[in-house]
């Protein structure tokens, strides 16, 4: 059949797929990493995921775990939930422009969502849910229960549209806003101070961050610095960690390590080949 646009379901294409609103015509789906393509914390597929804790980007575990399998795929890739588990997604109250939504999705999971909570709650039901009485700027939720679940899509209105495929540069972007980590062995240009003897690497944030982040070591590989007329390197271990900066660039640094070279009194400049990670999840 031809395309047709009518006050009631909007515009309908030949394929009977529809787009509802307007806002349906720009970016629509205000839940990221939707079809799990982006996995930078390395979850393993059903490995054990405590509640609260994240896999894929963008998605925690709920109150009694999260734990779900997985083949992972260069385009769209299905996860299996685990029996008793739960996925959640939070969405940020500055992505929340408030009124009815519609949550949508692929597979044999069910859904419930939390209105102006980042808590779900309720009844959990089929694909597509209605979603009404959302405060603008205020945080909402989805959560899926065990079962297959991909493509998931929550936006503007009342009719589901098609599954909107983000580029995948666009996609990391939109996920490193709330979790980064870098690559291993990444270079930092750093300082030891001189008289503590605690390293510091900077940072600049490939986004800027949701807020100023929690700061993880990945891993606490070789500081190599110059002392007086040679060459030194260590590699720290032990201590504790602190951030100081803001959401797009800062200092993290490592503190009380037990394996300080000799202190002085003077900073010396080096290079730390160090893995960092950065977390401003909801």
């Amino acid at each position: 059949m031809a395309a047709s646009l009518d006050g009631t379901n909007g515009l309908t294409f030949n394929d009977n797929t529809r787009m509802g609103t307007a806002n349906s015509l720009g970016t629509r789906n205000i839940l990221f990493n939707a079809d799990f393509r982006i996995n930078q914390r390395a979850y393993v597929s059903a490995a054990t995921l405590a509640a609260g804790a994240y896999g894929h980007d963008r998605f925690k575990a709920g109150a009694s775990g999260g734990d779900y399998s997985f083949t992972q795929l260069a385009s769209s890739t299905q996860v299996t939930i685990a029996s008793g588990k739960s996925l959640i997604q939070v969405v940020e109250d500055k992505n929340v422009v408030g009124g009815s939504y519609v949550l949508s999705w692929t597979g044999t999971a069910l859904a419930r969502v939390g209105v102006n909570s980042a808590t779900p709650s309720g009844t959990f039901v089929v694909s597509p849910l209605l979603i009404t009485g959302q405060t603008a700027g205020t945080t909402m939720s989805v959560e899926f229960n065990a079962g297959t679940l991909n493509t998931a899509q929550l936006e503007l209105g009342t009719v589901a549209t098609p599954f909107e495929r983000r580029p995948i540069g666009l996609e990391l972007a939109l996920c490193q806003r709330y979790y980064y980590k870098e690559p291993a062995s990444a270079y930092h240009m750093a300082i030891l101070d001189g008289s503590a003897d605690f390293p510091s690497a900077f940072v600049y944030h490939p986004v800027e961050m949701r807020a100023t982040p929690t700061t993880v070591f990945e891993s606490l590989l070789r500081f190599d610095y110059n002392s007086g007329s040679a060459s030194a390197n260590f590699t720290p271990s032990g201590g504790t960690t602190a951030y100081v900066g803001n959401a797009r660039l800062g200092v993290s640094r490592k503190n009380s390590i037990s394996n300080a070279p000799a202190s002085s009194n003077a900073q010396r400049n080096g290079q730390w080949d160090v893995q960092l990670s950065f977390s401003t999840e909801l």
